[in-house]
């Protein structure tokens, strides 16, 4: 009984991945990643530069 049963699994698992048409293949859209980061991360950079910039100033005085 057990092979009945694995039998007729296995057919439907093939029968199932030898089926077309039912799920047509669409193409997917990859969206953008948000801007977010980046502009955090430059915003960080451009602050680091600026400190460093005064403190090198105050240290030259």
């Amino acid at each position: 009984m057990p092979e009945d049963h694995e039998k007729l699994v296995a057919d439907a698992l093939r029968a199932q991945a030898t089926s077309t048409g039912a799920h047509p293949h669409v193409p997917v859209r990859r969206t953008r990643p948000s801007l977010g980061a980046g502009w955090v991360l430059l915003l960080a950079v451009l602050l680091g530069l600026a400190a460093g910039t005064v403190v090198a100033v105050m240290t030259l005085r």
